[in-house]
């Protein structure tokens, strides 16, 4: 009988926890209204301020890793399709490998461990205080002043920050390769343009987007699990971190399927 407890609790554990998840979520955009907080300075501020946060802090170490991996990885990837295809097959394997799976992944994983983290302690720590329960009281929307704000400007920066990176680590790795073995590094941006067409670009955009709307999404959600006491702020917060790479992995899987 306890076994037949334990594998229910198994079950619907991850089931129960999707549902809250989503309820959350469908329920934190719904209390976004165009004609009523477009012009809101509070939310306003709120949007700009992470915005600034998440997007415009994180510039410098997304360029350095850009770098980074454009002369480490991308000048590899030429250099082996070059001895295994010939240059022909290059520009369509860079679009595929990086611009569509490696540039977003790692945007997402700095943006989870920098961004997430912190907006998932900050809230726990608001909600320990004491502060989100005195602004309910003041007829404040929860939702509409620390939910939306964060997810908007976490699907913002995640979608920005995912094509400089990409832009970033394809022209250091093709002009860092050009150097060495000796092709034209113009000729093969030029080619890589033209592969792009309106599909490989909406499924990136799309994808993105899925991406910081659940990063944004989960550190609100764990952030605003936090009960009274401090110790579960980072426990949330580990859950945060945890729960939005799975579900990066699971979106990323979902669209690997579709492109297949």
């Amino acid at each position: 009988m306890n076994l037949l407890g334990w594998l229910g609790r198994l079950c619907i554990g991850p089931l129960d926890y999707v549902i809250d998840f989503t309820v959350f979520f469908l329920r934190a955009l719904a209390v976004w209204q165009p004609h009523r907080n477009i012009f809101n300075r509070a939310v306003y501020s709120a949007v700009l301020g992470q915005l600034i946060f998440t997007g415009v802090d994180a510039v410098a170490m997304i360029s350095f890793l850009a770098v980074v991996m454009g002369i480490g990885v991308t000048s590899q990837l030429i250099y082996i399709m070059q001895a295994i295809t010939g240059t022909g097959e290059i520009t369509e394997i860079l679009a595929r490998l990086l611009l569509s799976e490696l540039g977003p992944l790692i945007t997402a994983v700095i943006l989870i461990g920098r961004s997430c983290s912190a907006m998932a302690v900050d809230l726990g720590n608001t909600k320990v205080h004491g502060e989100i329960q005195s602004l309910e009281y003041l007829g404040i929307d929860v939702d509409d002043y620390f939910v939306v704000p964060r997810i908007l400007s976490m699907a913002i920066s995640q979608v920005v920050l995912a094509l400089y990176f990409s832009i970033i680590m394809i022209i250091c790795g093709v002009f860092f390769s050009a150097a060495i073995y000796h092709f034209s590094a113009l000729k093969s941006l030029t080619e890589l343009i033209n592969t792009m067409s309106f599909n490989v670009l909406g499924v990136f955009f799309l994808k993105n987007i899925f991406f910081g709307l659940v990063i944004g999404a989960q550190a609100c959600f764990h952030g605003l699990s936090v009960g009274v006491s401090p110790t579960q702020v980072p426990q949330e917060m580990q859950r945060a971190v945890m729960r939005s790479l799975l579900f990066v992995s699971l979106i990323d899987g979902y669209f690997i399927l579709l492109s297949l």
